[in-house]
């Protein structure tokens, strides 16, 4: 692999430096000391057309296949040529191309198309991956123009989408596979002593949809995240990984994929001590008791936030004497070893006042049923972390950054594909699962030819 990586390398270094000697033979310190802007736009314009003219000419010759060709036991036999199109780094590229019909009917085949594994919308497996960057960060129509600030024309937001869709269903339909393989490859950071493991969910507006043959009606549902993170003797997070999926029944996909992450890192490392920390809904412990954690805890700010329905309920809303018993048993909740006890006592009381009895009853069957979850000060003092902070930030990062813009709606195929390739950035994941996914879309390689071993010559 790294001799294929260094030919590849070696190749493109000569054809640079043929080109520098003969077509851009030009004065380019007198062009910067005039106007440096327009200098070293015009250089990269330059650039860029040359290295389109260079892919053009190593595209067709690709195409020199002969008059026939012999794919998976069937005979196929040149009939015309015509012209194809495909977006690369540099911009876009025609060229000639032939068509290979099947001898019996059916499906015509392209070579080049097949060599080059062009996605649906004409993307180069580079291309497409640099759009899944864009696409992970910026709305389709940020990243249409991105693309134009970068190769003055690229695809257009719509073809973005349909490629972030495809490459979504793809990935869907192999992420077993794919996600051992990446596993595999990794090493489990050296300072970690502990792995932390979050549920969560956020509300996002989603467009109508058909799914199961059911409608489905535009309006909010909630998308789950998870992260599974590496922590230190410290407390820090030292190796993390995030995973996103739109509405699901009861979760099943996310809790498949940050099972799997769980037990792969366990069988590298028995060592760890693991910390599970959610929210209080039944679902999710249910869930964390499948890998027997070491800490079990409900996340504090959601506690926090338990103890403030209940005193909004008896004082009312921003009551002087509500907020002063709200930060009384917040404090002990958080520092004093038998706060938990004491918040359940203190709930018991606030039960005799006449206003908010079932807002108070419900926050109150809470904590008893979590009780055990709630050991913050022994938690604390131990080292290990009181809240998720990992997966909230992974709810920012993930979801509300990208999925939550102003008047945005996502689509299931379109969000999912773009949830999942930023999951896979930000846990430093994308280049390697995007390297393994682009061969997906080159099914074969025709037989080698005599102009495989032939230099590429520059386009005048």
């Amino acid at each position: 692999m790294a001799a294929a990586q260094d030919s590849v390398e070696q190749a493109v270094g000569s054809l640079i430096l043929a080109a520098a000697g003969t077509g851009m033979a030009v004065d380019l310190a007198a062009m910067f000391r005039e106007d440096p802007l327009k200098a070293e736009i015009a250089f990269r314009d330059r650039f860029r057309d040359l290295a389109c003219s260079i892919l053009r000419n190593a595209f067709e010759r690709i195409d020199d296949q002969g008059v026939s060709l012999h794919v998976g036991g069937e005979a196929y036999r040149k009939v015309e040529a015509s012209t194809g199109r495909a977006m690369t780094l540099f911009g876009p590229v025609e060229y000639n191309r032939s068509r290979y019909q099947p001898s019996g009917g059916g499906a015509a085949l392209f070579p080049t198309e097949s060599v080059l594994g062009l996605t649906e919308c004409g993307l180069t497996p580079a291309a497409a991956g640099l759009s899944l960057v864009f696409m992970s960060h910026l709305t389709a129509r940020e990243s249409e123009d991105a693309w134009e600030r970068l190769c003055g024309r690229g695809p257009s937001a719509s073809s973005l989408v349909r490629m972030a869709s495809e490459a979504g269903r793809r990935f869907e339909a192999r992420s077993r596979q794919l996600m051992a393989e990446l596993r595999a490859e990794e090493e489990i950071h050296k300072d970690a002593v502990a792995l932390l493991v979050s549920l969560d969910g956020v509300m996002v507006r989603m467009h109508a949809e058909t799914g199961d043959g059911q409608e489905v009606e535009a309006g909010w549902r909630e998308v789950s995240t998870g992260v599974v993170a590496m922590l230190d003797a410290e407390g820090n997070m030292v190796q993390v990984r995030y995973f996103g999926r739109l509405p699901e029944p009861g979760k099943a996909s996310l809790k498949s994929q940050v099972s799997q992450e769980v037990f792969h890192c366990l069988g590298r490392r028995e060592d760890l001590k693991v910390v599970a920390i959610a929210d209080a809904a039944k679902d999710n412990w249910t869930f964390h008791d499948t890998f027997c954690p070491d800490v079990m805890l409900i996340d504090f700010w959601h506690s926090a936030q338990h103890l403030k329905v209940a005193a909004d309920a008896a004082f009312g809303p921003d009551d002087a004497a509500g907020t002063a018993w709200f930060e009384k048993w917040r404090h002990i909740l958080r520092h004093d070893p038998k706060g938990d006890g004491k918040v359940i006592d203190a709930l018991r009381h606030l039960m005799r006042k006449e206003t908010g009895r079932a807002d108070i009853a419900r926050e109150l069957a809470i904590f008893r049923n979590n009780r055990k979850r709630m050991h913050y000060r022994h938690v604390a003092d131990a080292g290990d972390p009181i809240g998720s902070g990992a997966v909230g930030s992974g709810n920012r990062m993930l979801v509300t950054q990208r999925l939550k813009r102003s008047g945005q709606r996502s689509g299931r195929d379109g969000g999912q594909g773009v949830l999942t390739f930023r999951a896979l950035l930000k846990s430093g994941r994308l280049d390697r699962a995007w390297s393994m996914l682009a061969m997906s879309w080159q099914p074969w390689k025709p037989p080698t030819t005599a102009n495989d071993n032939r230099n590429l010559e520059l386009a005048a």
